[in-house]
């Protein structure tokens, strides 16, 4: 499965792709820092999934969730931010994202969320006929 990372943060970015070169099924992971580059990657990549942050240096997530959505419909979008107010969630939920993480009480979810997801696309794979379940 094709991960794309998007993190304004060294240090989250380092721990995300350590964490996820261990998880089985991980095809490539590919990262960014800004919106134009997560805008860039993910229509060269085409990933799967994309750990999008809320705050980036050259705007928000909720600017660039539609333009994503775009590219492909089936592309799945988690916003992971230390932001994670009522407001932002709203935004972004609205804007097309699929999950709405909070960084410093839910990383772990985002975890999970890429583990169901990985063995789903893994089975998905193995069986073309089977259907999507997004959450």
């Amino acid at each position: 499965m094709k991960i794309l990372v998007v993190d304004d943060s060294e240090l989250i970015l380092d721990r995300l792709v350590g964490l996820l070169h261990g998880l089985h099924g991980m095809a490539e992971i590919d990262t960014a820092e800004t919106l134009a580059e997560a805008l860039q990657r993910a229509q060269a990549g085409r990933p799967r999934l994309i750990i999008l942050d809320f705050h980036l240096p050259d705007g928000n997530a909720s600017q660039i969730l539609p333009e994503l959505k775009k590219i492909d419909q089936t592309m799945l979008i988690a916003v992971l931010t230390n932001d994670a107010n009522a407001p932002n969630r709203a935004k972004c939920m609205q804007a097309g994202a699929d999950w709405f993480f909070d960084k410093s009480t839910e990383f772990e979810k985002v975890l999970e969320l890429i583990k169901v997801e990985s063995a789903r696309h893994s089975s998905d794979d193995a069986n073309p006929k089977a259907g999507f379940r997004k959450k």
